[in-house]
């Protein structure tokens, strides 16, 4: 059994994802701090701007989605990569699918 199919994995997995929002949250407050119009930016607010950003998709995505962020999904056959066998032409196999 993996880590994530475990019995509080969910959970745990949404309160990482509450805890990186309020890291988003108070990199934000700093990075409203930092900005000044009239000033050439530094380089620690671009860092502060991609921390925030990081923070606040990997938040969002754990908070919304949990556990099912491990999910296993089936790919239509159109999304998936043909290779086609040897002796056989790409336009011979992509044919063959029509």
């Amino acid at each position: 059994m993996a880590w994530h199919e475990r019995k509080y994995a969910g959970a745990a997995l949404r309160l990482a994802g509450l805890a990186l929002l309020a890291l988003a949250l108070d990199l934000g407050r700093h990075l409203f701090a930092v900005a000044d119009p009239a000033a050439k930016l530094r380089p620690q607010a671009y860092l502060l701007a991609m921390l925030w950003l990081i923070s606040l998709s990997a938040g969002a995505a754990l908070t919304l989605v949990g556990r099912h962020w491990f999910d296993q999904i089936e790919l239509p056959a159109r999304w998936r990569i043909h290779v086609p066998p040897r002796g056989r032409s790409a336009k011979q196999v992509s044919g063959d699918l029509r």
